[in-house]
């Protein structure tokens, strides 16, 4: 697993929380950082843990889930569809829209931010696109699909962005050669993104999502510190999952000690 602390061998502990209590409805461990791919057996967990205390399969239909922005993928959006729930789950460029910053001046007012799409000029008659620094970004890919959009990739020659006074704000990675543009061209017909990004962009939209950190990161926050499971101390999936469990046992046991069996979930 790729983490801040580099590459490390472990796991990614999951859990779905109820919003009334932070009672953790379902938890599991998986041998993936990424979390694209996570919702799908989530949701099938729950819906099983739920049918045994006497719930219908669709108990879910039209609740509310909120996730991340790692969590935005097509796997886990075409779920939530699927399943009839009200989810918002931003994608990785959701901040940068926020309104709110506009208003506000950097932490750093030396920082400048990198140059997006919208700075660069199209000419339309040769199909390039111009720089600040006057160079040419000539056409790289026709069709690029990401995330279900269509782009239009161009790309910039290597020598001409290495020794462009401007680099440091063009070049998206330290690493990076030279300065690649894609322009979206159109949704395919399974994309849910960007019906999502209008959701989560809304004022609602972003009032319910503002809500999750509230929900989920306290019982985290618990287990890691409180409890004291900061890592995992077995080895293999099934031995860990078990371990991950029982530390959601314990955090739940915790809540019904607190309010009591028979609260009811939100």
């Amino acid at each position: 697993m790729v983490t801040s602390r580099g590459t490390v061998q472990g796991y990614n502990g999951q859990a779905l929380v109820d919003s009334k209590k932070q009672v953790i409805v379902y938890g599991e461990a998986f041998g993936d950082s990424q979390d694209h791919y996570h919702v799908p057996p989530m949701l099938d967990g729950a819906k099983e843990n739920m049918s045994r205390v006497g719930y219908d399969k669709d108990c879910f239909e039209g609740k509310i889930l909120t996730a991340d922005s790692h969590y935005h993928s097509s796997t886990n959006l075409k779920k939530c569809n699927e399943e009839k729930l009200d989810a918002y789950i931003p994608d990785k460029d959701f901040r940068k829209r926020d309104p709110i910053l506009k208003t506000k001046t950097l932490v750093n007012p030396k920082a400048k931010r990198k140059f997006a799409v919208n700075n660069f000029q199209h000419n339309e008659a040769k199909d390039e696109y111009i720089c600040h620094a006057g160079k040419t970004l000539k056409l790289f890919l026709k069709k690029v699909r990401l995330c279900n959009v269509i782009y239009r990739r161009y790309a910039a020659d290597k020598n001409d962005c290495q020794g462009c006074q401007l680099k440091s704000r063009c070049l998206i990675q330290k690493k990076a050669k030279r300065r690649f543009v894609s322009v979206p061209l159109v949704g395919t017909c399974d994309n849910l993104t960007k019906p999502m990004i209008e959701k989560i962009d809304s004022k609602h939209g972003r009032q319910v999502y503002n809500r999750r950190i509230g929900i989920v990161e306290p019982v985290f926050a618990n287990v890691r510190t409180q409890k004291r499971m900061d890592c995992f101390t077995l080895r293999g999936k099934t031995k860990v999952n078990i371990q991950w469990l029982l530390y959601c046992m314990v955090h739940n046991i915790g809540k019904i000690a607190n309010y009591g069996a028979n609260y009811g979930a939100a």
